[in-house]
């Protein structure tokens, strides 16, 4: 898959690349930047219909350069509709990218984690994402137990007032029921869009979980073997007290 992606984007700065506006400024940064494929091609889900997303990571001092010569971030980016498969080029600061995995966020450290690097040379990218996995693995008890506090909150969706109220309960829940797993695992997961499809890929009880989601979520009263199946993936890794003793963790 990188190899592929790889090509896509040798293909696409040999070719296509030069028609666009930002070509002579882009050119500029090939030796110095971190080039990174993000989004589905990097993580082998993409369809026709998916975008090449390219992000250039540039020293802030060179970014702040690049950005006033081309007269402002308009004249920088690349948005390639004519291109199949439609090619997005981002060109951020390396601070942004700092920032970015400075915190514990699960979903963006999946993110960085499944890139394809197309230009490292001086591993920047591995850096930030070993001090990035740290700080998750150090939070993973915490978060572990705001999910499962999220996830529980089902129990009262039949005592809620109103739909919306209902609603909300039922989102929250299995949102929960959906990251668990992998955060029992000590993984991040990925953003919304691809995560039940990645809890079914990569989760021996992925399937069920989800099924049990979309039951649940279709009216049926799926939530009782919901959360027997979640907390039998806490308890097989470790979790048992916090499912005993639940209602004094929070």
């Amino acid at each position: 898959m990188n190899a592929y992606v790889q090509k896509l984007v040798s293909d696409y700065f040999n070719g296509a690349l030069k028609q666009q506006r930002a070509y002579p400024l882009i050119i500029k940064t090939m030796d110095t930047a971190l080039i990174l494929v993000t989004g589905s091609y990097s993580f082998g889900m993409s369809n026709e219909t998916s975008d090449l997303d390219i992000e250039f990571i540039l020293p802030d001092s060179q970014h702040t350069a690049i950005l006033e010569e081309a007269g402002g971030v308009q004249n920088l980016w690349v948005h390639d509709t004519a291109h199949q498969p439609l090619v997005d080029i981002k060109i951020r600061p390396l601070s942004w990218l700092r920032n970015r995995l400075t915190g514990s966020d699960p979903e963006v450290l999946w993110i960085y984690q499944h890139a394809v690097s197309i230009r490292d040379r001086e591993q920047i990218l591995t850096k930030l994402l070993d001090e990035a996995t740290q700080r998750f693995h150090f939070a993973i008890f915490d978060s572990i137990t705001k999910s499962y506090k999220d996830f529980r909150t089902g129990i009262t969706v039949s005592a809620a007032r109103e739909p919306l109220g209902k609603s909300l309960i039922m989102s929250k829940t299995i949102e929960a029921a959906l990251v668990l797993p992998f955060l029992a695992r000590n993984e991040p997961y990925p953003y919304p869009k691809w995560r039940s499809i990645w809890l079914k890929n990569n989760h021996n009880e992925g399937a069920m979980i989800v099924s049990l989601c979309e039951q649940w979520l279709a009216g049926e009263s799926a939530f009782i073997s919901l959360r027997d199946e979640i907390d039998t993936v806490l308890i097989e890794a470790g979790y048992q007290d916090l499912i005993t003793h639940f209602w004094r963790k929070v």
